[in-house]
């Protein structure tokens, strides 16, 4: 895994004698992205005639996994008038590569990255959709003087792209940091995407927490053209949502599960390709056993690294399954606590290494995780995308709740409902009763596309709007009125996905799967684990992922993953003879932290003082005196409001930091 860095532009002061410099500065700052390599490239246009053909500079930094003293990058193709630069792996690549040689394209390396080069030169956008893999690239095509930008079609890979000199510039990175690095882009904060943050624990794409700086969404791509100096910026989803397979979906019961076991081990196979030590995250959860249990098929189980974490909270550990697990198939197992001293004091690092706030406090222990995998391997695979496309959160099993509430008139009642389960004691148990009830009664007044983000996000929307400055809901509701493409209000984007995912869905269960994986997968559980594992120069990968996998697992009808309150019915089915029975009948478990304990307790005195009324007055963008009510209120035990505290302190913690670069 690698990160990537550049800018394209018709500007020739964009492209003076410092330029390289700048974007050197950029590529720098992924270090741990790429510790092994680096490199720089710039397009040979003359200076006079940047402001008509435009230029490009391309920076690169390289974690070594595969053509380990070949796949030098940025990459050309024969002539060099095609450049790449690549973060990620093509699982198969071998395919393509054949596929291309056919066609009498000639390869120099054995890397991946040259089969998107040639892929390119064939087929243009259409390569991407050919690929199964996860990354974020950009390709410069000098000959067309086109830019291409992409992210993989689930977004494992992040991609930020500032826009300057009103569209005649952009600049684009792997992370926010680097993007910010560039003076071209200014600093300034998109209240949408504070607002954002807020409602869902993390900034939904195609926004950013920056005004001018946006994410590309996953399976998206832009296509930057120079256009003799007046530059057309094209953008569109390679991937948008489709309807289920349609022949997959008449398998019957036992054909189905033998097509998805046999799925499930040729995905784990495909990610198992690596000249690197690699291992797995072993929860002890259905998802992440499965993936360890398939790759003991195709690998001796001795040889598996394994990884777990404990807690020395008992309501939050899991240790006991994944040991369970690893002793029942074989692998070489390796366990390390996480206690509660070592997880506060992971708070201020974790924080100050994020490039963009991200609110879920999950992200403590997978950075204790993956640093600790981080000590014998470098590559590790994980079980996410099982819960979205197998209907595994209980707020799936919670729908058919809230579609009963709306047809006999309950959900109408929500505010005495909410009122009253307020009353109840808090208490900092992992999905305790109080909590769960809690935010299934906040759900019920949200209209359908907003009710799951209420019940697995952070706030809803009217109560984060009132923790923001009056000056900036004001402007929230000017700029609402005058949106260009892409950067629509919060709930009308939400809506939109959800109109978009229900018109080729079967029933609203293949929706749900779908608007999960677009946002609260994509841009939450997925970036969480890219900033965690590649902090640690650790690539991750996650084989639920596979593009073949999933296009089965969306085939299948909803009674193969939810049945009654039995969630992951398929892959259940499954694991049944393959993994230990207690395994198999565990119900979802989050991968959390007491949080809401902490910043009563120890966290405390941090908490006040990232958000003490003189550091956010300065800010001038949340309600001071709203956020100083949620923090005596929390204090006192009256109402936990952990998941909009820890929101409001990732951000504040965030804006403090000097600006990357300066």
């Amino acid at each position: 895994m690698c990160g990537i860095a550049g800018l394209v532009s018709v500007r020739p002061e964009r492209l003076d004698g410092n330029a390289n410099a700048r974007v050197a500065v950029m590529r720098d700052l992924l270090h741990l992205r790429g510790p092994d390599d680096k490199g720089l490239w710039r397009d040979p246009v003359a200076t006079a005639d940047i402001a008509e053909r435009g230029g490009c500079i391309l920076g690169f930094a390289r974690l070594s996994i595969v053509d380990l003293t070949g796949g030098h990058q940025p990459m050309g193709n024969e002539d060099g008038s095609v450049q790449i630069v690549f973060n990620g792996e093509i699982y198969n690549h071998l395919e393509l590569r054949q596929e291309l040689i056919a066609l009498g394209h000639q390869f120099a390396t054995r890397a991946d990255t040259e089969v998107l080069v040639h892929g390119w030169e064939q087929w243009g956008t259409e390569v991407l959709g050919r690929c199964n893999g996860m990354f974020d690239l950009a390709i410069w095509d000098g000959n067309r003087r086109h830019l291409l930008l992409a992210r993989d079609r689930f977004g494992k890979k992040p991609l930020f792209v500032g826009v300057a000199d009103h569209g005649h510039t952009l600049v684009f990175a792997t992370e926010l940091a680097a993007v910010r690095a560039h003076p071209a882009i200014s600093d300034a904060i998109d209240p949408h995407g504070l607002l954002s943050l807020l409602v869902l624990d993390y900034v939904a794409s195609p926004r950013s927490i920056l005004r001018d700086v946006h994410t590309l969404e996953p399976g998206s791509f832009w296509l930057w053209q120079a256009n003799r100096g007046a530059p057309i910026l094209t953008q569109g989803l390679w991937q948008p949502p489709t309807a289920p397979d349609a022949l997959l979906a008449q398998l019957d019961e036992k054909a189905a599960l033998a097509e998805l076991q046999l799925r499930l081990i040729k995905a784990v196979d495909r990610r198992l390709m690596a000249e690197v030590p690699l291992g797995i995250f072993l929860s002890g959860g259905i998802d992440s056993s499965l993936v360890a249990w398939a790759a003991a098929q195709v690998r001796s189980a001795a040889d598996i690294d394994t990884f777990a974490i404990g807690f020395d909270d008992n309501s939050f550990d899991e240790a006991d399954h994944a040991r369970a697990v690893a002793k029942h198939l074989g692998t070489r197992h390796h366990e390390r606590m996480l206690v509660a001293e070592k997880s506060l004091s992971l708070v201020p690092e974790v924080l100050a290494a994020l490039d963009q706030p991200l609110a879920d406090p999950s992200i403590l222990p997978t950075w204790f995780l993956c640093g600790f995998a981080r000590e014998k391997v470098t590559v590790a695979l994980g079980g996410d995308g099982g819960d979205e496309w197998f209907l595994g959160y209980p707020s799936f099993a919670g729908h058919r709740v809230g579609r009963w509430a709306d047809r006999l008139g309950v959900s109408m009642l929500h505010k005495p409902l909410q009122a009253m389960v307020n009353l109840w004691p808090v208490s900092h148990q992992n999905w305790s009763l109080d909590y769960q009830a809690k935010r299934f009664v906040t759900g019920l007044g949200q209209p359908p596309s907003l009710r799951h983000f209420a019940w697995i996000g952070g706030l809803p929307i009217a109560q984060a709007l009132a923790l923001l400055h009056p000056d900036v809901r004001k402007s929230l509701a000017q700029s609402e009125q005058a949106q260009g493409p892409g950067r629509a209000d919060l709930a009308l984007q939400l809506d939109q996905t959800w109109q978009a995912w229900r018109l080729p869905a079967r029933d609203d269960f293949d929706a749900l799967a779908g608007l999960y994986a677009r946002y609260y997968l994509a841009d939450g559980v997925l970036q969480k684990v890219d900033r965690a594992s590649m902090a640690h120069s650790l690539e991750a990968r996650a084989p639920l992922l596979d593009p073949d996998f999933v296009q089965l697992a969306r085939a299948l009808p909803t009674r193969f993953k939810l049945r009654g309150r039995t969630s992951k019915w398929a892959l259940r089915q499954i694991a049944a003879d393959k993994l230990p029975a207690t395994i198999v009948a565990r119900p979802k478990k989050g991968f959390g932290v007491p949080l809401g304990a902490w910043l009563r307790g120890p966290l405390r005195s941090w908490l006040h003082d990232v958000l003490a009324p003189e550091r956010l007055e300065r800010g001038g963008l949340l309600d001071v005196a709203a956020v100083q009510r949620l923090l005596v209120e929390h204090d006192t035990g009256k109402v936990d409001h952990r998941k909009a505290l820890w929101a409001l302190a990732s951000f504040a913690a965030w804006r403090q930091r000097s600006r990357p670069g300066y």
